[in-house]
């Protein structure tokens, strides 16, 4: 029953929104659990609640939940539609690397002892928007989040250099109570030559020769190598490509901004709007330009 379910979902989609009287039961999806390496099958919100458990801190404000519960559940379908294929036959998976992070209800009360009533916040979330996804152009849209922006959010045209017109640069005063809003990490020189594999027999030096719009690092050089920004926060772990660097007596010192890609929610600054009031179709129309609500009808 559940592949059969499965099997309809992209007919599921196209008649939500063109016909929204058809309704077919919720479906299930297959989730791949990369650490374990098996293949869960369970209803697709039961996974949001997973999703949103793992991926924001439970903590956050009922709005800023149900906004990533939104986001979440938009991300999935996006990926169901792509039909990309996961190991074991999956349709998802929890490797944060190809899709989106994933806890059981019994993980998460392990990691957090004495906090039930955080999980059944999470629950409530997703059941206040159930259903409901993000839409551009009649599409779910590739609903991208990261946990704090440090000030303004990239472009998929900086970052890709393709234009997704829902996916711009936005300013965001929200997020400073994230404790990624500014960062700064300090390396000896020898690690930091050890790690680029660079000629360690000369002081490095750091010449960024091209920057997004939003300040963060697009092309860089360091003595003979040059690398993308996104290469460079991978090889030396950085939180996100919005650093500077300034290199003395021997070590090697990052500032940074934000935590992660900078591309559509700021998870930090989704809170930061909650606690001014603002609802979660506010906090995500203002991430995500352009964009439509639509309630998938099961």
């Amino acid at each position: 029953m559940a592949l059969a379910v499965l099997i309809l979902i992209p007919v599921f989609f196209v008649n939500t929104f063109k016909k929204p009287q058809i309704i077919y039961k919720e479906p299930y999806i297959k989730l791949y659990l990369s650490k374990e390496q098996k293949t869960i099958e369970l209803l697709l919100e039961d996974y949001i609640i997973g999703t949103v458990a793992a991926e924001m801190p439970a903590s956050f404000e009922n709005e800023a939940l149900k906004a990533q519960a939104v986001c979440a559940r938009t991300y999935s379908f996006h990926k169901l539609l792509e039909n990309k294929k996961y190991p074991g036959g999956a349709n998802l998976s929890d490797d944060i690397n190809s899709c989106q992070a994933y806890i059981t209800q019994e993980e998460f009360y392990q990691r957090h002892p004495g906090y039930k009533n955080l999980y059944k916040k999470v629950k409530a979330a997703v059941g206040e928007t159930r259903g409901e996804i993000m839409i551009y152009d009649d599409e779910p849209i590739d609903a991208l989040y990261h946990s704090t922006c440090g000030g303004q959010t990239e472009s998929a045209f900086s970052l890709w250099g393709k234009d997704i017109p829902y996916l711009r640069s936005e300013k965001c005063r929200y997020c400073k109570q994230s404790r990624h809003y500014e960062s700064v990490q300090v390396l000896s020189v020898q690690e930091f030559v050890n790690s680029l594999g660079i000629n360690s027999s000369r002081q490095p030096q750091v010449q960024i020769s091209e920057n997004t719009p939003s300040g963060r690092i697009k092309k860089v050089r360091i003595n003979d190598r040059e690398l993308t920004g996104e290469k460079l926060r991978h090889i030396l772990g950085l939180p996100s490509t919005w650093c500077e660097f300034k290199i003395n007596a021997g070590q090697v010192e990052i500032e940074s901004r934000g935590y992660g890609h900078g591309l559509g929610l700021c998870q930090y600054g989704a809170n930061g709007m909650a606690l001014e009031g603002k609802t979660y179709h506010q906090i995500l129309k203002h991430y995500y330009h352009n964009i439509e609500f639509s309630r998938l009808k099961y």
